[in-house]
């Protein structure tokens, strides 16, 4: 994960300065072999430490999840994240669930003081959802492990049973899903 790399990179970073310090300071070959040591470290870490910022180094790219999001959806359909843990992509930019009604939601992140909020109970999800008409489902790619939560257990199989898939849009870490009754896509 990248986010543990580059606190790795600040601790080398700091112990190479340090190093590098005590070289400069040194007179003759030394500091000559010092400054080139620290240029070919510096053009060797180059690509490497540019292609970290690139959105393509993430396993998810959470800005392209929410506009997926935002168009797959229209005002008043459910949404539903699938697994729970995926309710943090919105979190960037609510903007891109305004108007859809996150059908398993009971509360949200900052009233939970969770990361993810807390879900209603499985029975409550399954009635939200078999009333719900068209609902947008963010998910896991397909290669991922499924949640056996009773929660996630109840969204998969009421979805397979009562909805059909209208489309699917996949962006970098995710699939976007619209799901709606039988003949209404």
């Amino acid at each position: 994960m990248d986010r543990y790399v580059l606190y790795g990179q600040t601790g080398t970073a700091l112990l190479a300065g340090a190093a590098l310090d005590r070289f400069v300071r040194a007179a003759g070959r030394t500091r000559t072999a010092a400054l080139s040591g620290a240029g070919a470290a510096l053009l060797a870490l180059l690509p490497v430490t540019l292609q970290l910022r690139t959105p393509e180094s993430r396993t998810d790219d959470v800005t392209a999840v929410a506009r997926g999001v935002a168009q797959a959806g229209a005002r008043g359909d459910g949404v539903l994240y699938m697994p729970a843990r995926r309710r943090v992509w919105s979190l960037p930019d609510p903007g891109s669930v305004r108007g859809l009604r996150d059908l398993a939601l009971e509360r949200g992140p900052v009233a939970s003081h969770t990361l993810y909020g807390t879900e209603v109970p499985a029975p409550v999800i399954r009635a939200r959802l078999l009333a719900t008409p068209r609902v947008v489902a963010v998910r896991d790619p397909a290669e991922q492990p499924l949640d056996r939560t009773p929660q996630e257990i109840v969204k998969r199989r009421v979805l397979a049973e009562y909805f059909e898939q209208c489309d699917t849009r996949r962006v970098q870490g995710a699939r976007i899903t619209v799901y709606a009754h039988p003949g209404e896509c």
